[in-house]
């Protein structure tokens, strides 16, 4: 009897520091998970967008991609095919904006410079800080990357690099 109870007192703080480090760990990898997802979305938003830049169904002159910084990406397209690529206060605006901020990649419609407040955060701020947003461009490949972490676990990051062939070109085109 006093053996079992020996062996009991023995084994019962071991396993209660297995299943910890074990609830631990499998947290960590769910944090990871999710930071994962958050990039997928972050850079999937981007790729979207930058390969409609430039679109035009009609008469539109001027670029459709504008890096001003390394961390703010301007882009317009012809959202809805009527030839034309509605300025900046129009409330259909084809002109977008990308920048980071504060650790937040944020967006804004209507916007012609990366200034300015009313801009919407892509990534949800209470769990994840954007440290890093790059841009560069090479003829018609668009390069952007970003790095992430956890507020929740600081050590837990996640690089995100992409490199995005633009599908519509910089030139006046007729539809």
């Amino acid at each position: 009897m006093l053996v079992a109870l020996l062996l009991l007192a023995i084994l019962f703080p071991i396993a209660g520091r297995f299943l910890s480090s074990m609830t631990t760990n499998n947290l960590r990898q769910a944090m990871l998970a999710q930071l994962h997802d958050e990039g997928y979305y972050l850079a999937f938003s981007l790729e979207k967008a930058i390969r409609r830049a430039g679109y035009c169904h009609g008469r539109c002159v001027g670029s459709g991609v504008l890096l001003n910084t390394p961390q703010c990406l301007l882009i317009r397209w012809d959202e809805n095919s009527n030839g034309r690529w509605e300025p900046p206060s129009s409330p259909n605006s084809d002109y977008y904006g990308y920048r980071l901020r504060d650790g937040n990649l944020e967006t804004q419609r209507g916007v012609n410079d990366c200034n300015g407040s009313g801009w919407e955060k892509m990534n949800d701020p209470h769990n994840v800080r954007i440290s890093a947003f790059n841009l560069a461009a090479t003829g018609e490949v668009l390069r952007f990357s970003f790095r992430m972490h956890s507020l929740r676990w600081p050590a837990l990051d996640v690089r995100v690099e992409r490199w995005v062939a633009r599908e519509n070109s910089d030139v006046t085109t007729n539809g």
